[in-house]
């Protein structure tokens, strides 16, 4: 405690940010980490049951968001006052790509929303995940984009693309019952409150460091004093550690 005392303003603050760091966002994580859902355009939509249906439920940008999948596999997606779908499929074995090589193990479908063809082609699935290929044998999903200076963005035939719109490859994982995640790691921020505690252990001991660094330099280490440029050193790393935790806190909530 004494030590604690001891120290300058500047560094009892930063001592204080850190102690305040960690406990701020040990609460944020607890709370974003137990939020496990589907994961749509870095947004979690916790998942519900309403009336026999499943409903994934969250906010985008702001604004109150949710996928409906009812038990017969039709998505409808409902933002603000925008309704998206609703979204059905449909097997067809026609639509499979013939000159594509893996053609004959790929499941030929059909997507609609509405009456319209959202994608026709062939799904080709794997242990973690599937493949969508378009009739025509090209992989669904790799387009040509482009943003305006209104930050309005268009395919490569000059569409407005709805940012909020759900892709096909996003309502078929609904339909096949989402792997379900989380935002937020505990390993960044066990590592975070590693470097609070080296930083805290620099703070704390600075003099004792300062000299036993010294001791294998020079002789009588103990009566050195360091250098104002060796002190600003000194406030310089201290300062550059507690930004690094801060860094590393907000990024494992990602």
């Amino acid at each position: 405690m004494e030590r604690i005392k001891s120290l300058d303003r500047y560094q009892k603050g930063i001592l204080l940010c850190m102690l305040i760091m960690a406990t701020a966002f040990l609460a944020a994580y607890s709370v974003t980490i137990s939020r496990v859902g589907f994961a749509y355009k870095d947004t979690i939509f916790v998942p519900g049951r309403e009336d026999g249906s499943t409903v994934y439920s969250g906010r985008l940008k702001g604004r109150q968001a949710r996928f409906t999948v009812s038990e017969d596999k039709t998505v409808l997606f409902q933002y603000g006052d925008r309704t998206y779908g609703p979204y059905t499929a449909r097997e067809d074995p026609t639509a499979v790509p013939q000159n594509e090589e893996m053609a004959e193990n790929m499941v030929g479908l059909e997507l609609l929303e509405g009456d319209s063809v959202l994608f026709r082609g062939g799904l080709l699935r794997f242990d973690n995940g599937y493949w969508l290929y378009n009739e025509d044998g090209t992989t669904y999903g790799f387009t040509t984009t482009s943003i305006t200076s209104g930050g309005i963005e268009r395919d490569e035939n000059g569409n407005v693309i709805d940012p909020a719109r759900p892709s096909a490859s996003e309502i078929l994982a609904l339909m096949d019952g989402p792997e379900l995640t989380h935002k937020g790691e505990w390993p960044a921020w066990f590592g975070a409150v590693l470097v609070c505690g080296l930083n805290a252990l620099l703070i704390l001991f600075a003099d004792e460091l300062f000299c036993w660094n010294l001791g294998f330099l020079i002789r009588d280490a103990g009566h050195a004093e360091p250098s104002d440029l060796a002190i600003a050193g000194r406030y310089i790393g201290w300062t550059t550690l507690a930004v690094l935790a801060l860094v590393l806190f907000a990024v494992g909530l990602q």
